[in-house]
């Protein structure tokens, strides 16, 4: 589980670090032009700056362009970074009755563990790591194409 989380936060980093490079090189906030000729970028002072010609490019083209602003990025990286630790600080099942406890919780990331001297420290038998396995997964996906992703070991 650990392995793909860390391969999460290493792409995810990567993407924080161009976005941070891109705000400190621009110093811009985006946005589209309104003509199609060039796109309109807003200095942190609050004056535009205007880039082009972009003929080629429609409306719709540079608002997807804007829509990678540099802050954008940086919050949208943030945000993954926290589901990332969300969903592995998401815990077993403790339950009263410690012989029914998930094999493979533990007093300190749970708070108890399993009794069964037959099951503890056994792969997940309540679903957390199935459930949260998938889900990174899911995270994953959009770096498919990079050369450290399992491919279809980790697939959703």
């Amino acid at each position: 589980m650990s392995e793909i989380a860390d391969f999460l936060r290493a792409r995810i980093a990567e993407r924080r670090t161009l976005a941070e490079a891109a705000a400190e090189d621009s110093g811009m906030n985006w946005s589209p032009g309104d003509d199609l000729s060039s796109s309109v970028h807003e200095t942190d002072s609050g004056s535009p700056v205007v880039i082009g010609p972009w003929e080629h490019l429609d409306l719709d083209v540079r608002r997807h362009i804007a829509a990678s602003d540099p802050a954008a990025v940086i919050a949208d990286c943030d945000a993954k970074l926290a589901v990332v630790d969300d969903l592995l600080a998401e815990t077993h099942v403790v339950v009263e009755d410690p012989w029914y406890t998930c094999s493979a919780a533990t007093q300190e990331h749970d708070g108890g563990r399993c009794c069964d001297d037959n099951r503890r420290g056994t792969p997940c038998d309540c679903g957390r790591d199935a459930r949260v396995n998938r889900r990174l997964a899911i995270l994953a996906q959009p770096f498919a194409g990079h050369p450290g992703h399992k491919g279809e070991e980790w697939a959703p």
